[in-house]
């Protein structure tokens, strides 16, 4: 959830902690540390990976707005804002312990496994490098919100993630608010969404509101055959899981786009995402794109994967 909370660009960045679902080299520096701070964190189940988190609670001081909790104590009415000010105000930078964090790039090369096929250990480092400054950035519960984990984002650029209550088909219609929001601001900003083709056919209708308000966003479909999410947790090859098969980017067209207020794209191939994401006109964003992108159907993030596991082994104690 605290997903560009922060600054990506900035030296003291060591990467996103969500238990078992983090990077080894975080996970290990997170859990060994002798004092842990969490501004606004909840711990709930997407969050942390399962609640996989293996962190003491009597080396934690939760920050949150209505209230502050030290250890086992909580002090209700106690709000974040006024405490962390005066933390900043008084800490003494120079009995802190200054030892380098972990260091986060994109990892495309290193995730390259050599076929065309678009993966999604490759996909979401390779998203990485076609960000900008600024962009906003919504990815719907499942593949895409935990494979953005793995993407490292130029500075200023807003996430907007359901990571708490894990509402399958969100995106969509906060992709139209997002956008019209920012219009309404006269700002220029990119608004980016990726979606699963399964939460996408629960909330398509909002494209529509999207023509109809001429918002120029740029909507990726991630094709792979039904929910993902729910495969990896109850059910891999179970029916219910399975969605019935749509001509994705026609549906901009069926909701009555106008010849020239729009482009979409088909993408397959690895050599397919480079050339898309090496486009100036596809990185000016100035029409609505919308671009179907096929990944197997068995493939998910690492993060997610873990989740899964962890969700599953809970489900099973049930």
């Amino acid at each position: 959830m605290g997903k560009g909370a922060v600054n990506e660009e900035h030296s003291n960045y060591g990467g996103v902690y969500a238990g078992e679902g983090s990077q080894p080299d975080v996970k290990k520096r997170v859990e060994a540390s002798d004092l842990i701070l969490t501004i606004g964190a909840i711990k709930s189940d997407f969050n942390t990976a399962g609640f996989s988190y293996k962190t003491s609670q009597l080396n934690t001081i939760d920050f949150h707005s209505t209230k502050i909790t030290v250890k086992y104590s909580e002090y209700p009415g106690v709000h974040m804002r006024g405490v962390l000010r005066q933390v900043i105000n008084k800490i003494d930078l120079s009995k802190l312990s200054a030892v380098a964090g972990p260091t986060v790039v994109n990892e495309v090369k290193d995730n390259d496994d050599g076929t065309p096929t678009i993966t999604q250990a490759w996909f979401w480092p390779r998203v990485g490098q076609f960000l900008k400054e600024n962009d906003i950035v919504i990815t719907e519960t499942g593949t895409s919100n935990f494979g953005i984990w793995e993407t490292k984002f130029p500075k200023n650029v807003t996430a907007l993630s359901q990571v708490l209550w894990g509402s399958i088909g969100y995106s969509v219609g906060a992709t139209q608010g997002a956008a019209l929001a920012t219009r309404d601001a006269g700002i220029s900003r990119r608004t980016i969404l990726f979606v699963g083709d399964g939460s996408f056919q629960l909330t398509a209708q909002e494209v529509s509101t999207i023509i109809r308000l001429g918002l120029k966003v740029t909507i990726f479909v991630v094709c792979n055959d039904g929910f993902t999410i729910e495969r990896f947790i109850h059910g891999v090859d179970a029916e219910y899981n399975d969605i019935a098969a749509w001509n994705f980017k026609d549906i901009v067209k069926v909701f009555g786009a106008k010849d020239g207020s729009y482009k979409t794209f088909q993408v397959k191939t690895k050599d397919e995402v480079n050339k898309l994401f090496s486009d100036e006109t596809f990185n000016a964003a100035e029409v609505l794109q919308f671009v179907e992108l096929y990944i197997p159907r068995d493939d998910a993030p690492r993060a997610l994967k873990l989740t899964a596991e962890a969700s599953a082994a809970n489900n099973a104690k049930q």
